[in-house]
């Protein structure tokens, strides 16, 4: 605070009062003496670590891509839609469990398998991620495939369907898959399905991975047609569950 001759008059008592050297060393001691009798304290109570830490279910990891289809037809255009059918203990942690293909013509491809040789097929090299958790293999995943493809009027039409229970064993996988689609029981209901571009389709497209209400369904097969899918498998945490390869044969 200043005087009126310019002079700078100090306050001899200042609002804040700064403590002593002598009171912070000791604040400081008792703040370290507190501090370590609560770690101790939190060590006593702390249950002691495992060793052994089990996961509490196993995962298994898919990827891999839906590479191509064959057909017979000429001027052939096919699009592919695929799901995924799981059991009740089984949960998706990653990736995605449905997915829709470009729509692909046919067209001369070279391939290294024997069975591709000068072969016409239709390519989408259609990728596919997804991940698994689960603690019983019960409900074993199965991939669904449903083709589609195009009418003399240009309209959307079944071509078939096709089911794949995805490997076990890890590693690489090359799956062909037989194509079939239902049929009508009348010739004259198949005719007029045919003309009015109305197909027979299952309701749920994940019914052909099941076999509940399949005896009842009448079913084709589609000459000369089949889908070529190339799968990699990695499994997670299942052997610490007590399950091998060899214990779940059966699946397939």
């Amino acid at each position: 605070m200043s005087s009126r001759n310019g002079a700078v008059k100090t306050d001899t008592s200042p609002l804040l009062r700064s403590p002593s050297a002598r009171s912070i060393r000791s604040s400081f001691a008792d703040i370290g003496a507190r501090s370590q009798l609560n770690n101790s304290s939190f060590n006593d109570h702390r249950p002691a670590a495992d060793d052994d830490n089990q996961s509490s279910s196993f995962f298994v990891m898919v990827t891999g891509s839906i590479e191509s289809a064959k057909s017979l037809c000429t001027n052939e255009q096919l699009y592919c839609r695929y799901t995924y059918s799981y059991g009740p203990d089984w949960e998706v942690v990653h990736g995605v469990s449905m997915g829709l293909s470009q729509i692909a013509r046919r067209g001369i491809v070279k391939s290294r398998d024997a069975r591709d040789d000068d072969s016409n097929v239709i390519v989408w090299n259609f990728p596919i991620e997804i991940s698994f958790q689960s603690t019983n293999p019960y409900g074993w995943p199965r991939l669904a495939l449903s083709i589609y493809g195009f009418d003399f009027l240009g309209r959307d039409i079944l071509r078939g369907y096709a089911s794949l229970l995805i490997p076990i064993n890890p590693g690489r996988h090359t799956k062909h898959l037989k194509i079939f689609r239902p049929v009508s029981g009348g010739k004259c209901q198949q005719l007029l399905n045919w003309l009015m571009g109305t197909g027979i389709e299952y309701y749920d497209s994940k019914m052909v991975t099941k076999g509940q209400g399949r005896g009842v369904t009448r079913v084709v097969s589609e000459d000369g047609m089949e889908v070529k899918v190339n799968l990699f498998v990695t499994r997670k945490d299942f052997n610490s569950f007590g399950f091998t390869s060899q214990s779940i044969q059966s699946l397939e």
